[in-house]
Formats: C-alpha cells, sequence, structure tokens
C-alpha cells in the first residue's frame, strides 16, 4: 500500500480533476469577460472568488482523503468539544 488505497486514490484523483477543471473554467471566464481590463476591484474579486472556490475543494476533498486513511490504518482522531 505505498500509494494509499484504491479509495483514497480515487478521491485525490477527483480532487485534481475538480480543481483542473474550475482553473479551465475561470480563465476561460477571465477571457470571456475581459476581466484583465476592467478595474482593479473586479480583478481581485475575481481572483478572490476563484481561489476561494479551490480552497473549498482542496479543504473538502482533503478531509474526506485522510478519513479514507484514518479508517484504513485504524486510528480514530479525538472529537473537538
Amino acid at each position: 500500500m505505498a500509494f494509499g488505497s484504491p479509495a483514497s486514490r480515487k478521491a485525490l484523483m477527483t480532487m485534481v480533476l475538480l480543481v483542473v477543471g474550475l482553473d479551465a473554467a475561470a480563465i476561460a471566464i477571465y477571457y470571456a469577460l475581459g476581466i484583465a481590463h476592467r478595474q482593479n476591484q473586479v480583478q481581485m474579486g475575481f481572483v478572490v472568488a476563484w481561489s476561494l472556490a479551490t480552497l473549498g475543494i482542496v479543504v473538502v476533498y482533503m478531509k474526506r482523503i485522510r478519513q479514507i486513511r484514518d479508517a484504513a490504518i485504524g486510528r480514530r482522531r479525538p472529537t473537538r468539544p
């Protein structure tokens, strides 16, 4: 099990594909709407939204991967009060 379980590899690949898809969509929207030629506030807002969407995907899928890994090795994380 050098590279993790099949379930964790599937979750990892799903995360990567979602991030790549999000990036492709964001770049397409960036050029389609001409964000580069808009005010700095619009550009910054676009980048912040894009970054938060990427962060959301990564946080959700890394949590899933960690849960899969912990279940595979029989480790339980302490619950937070």
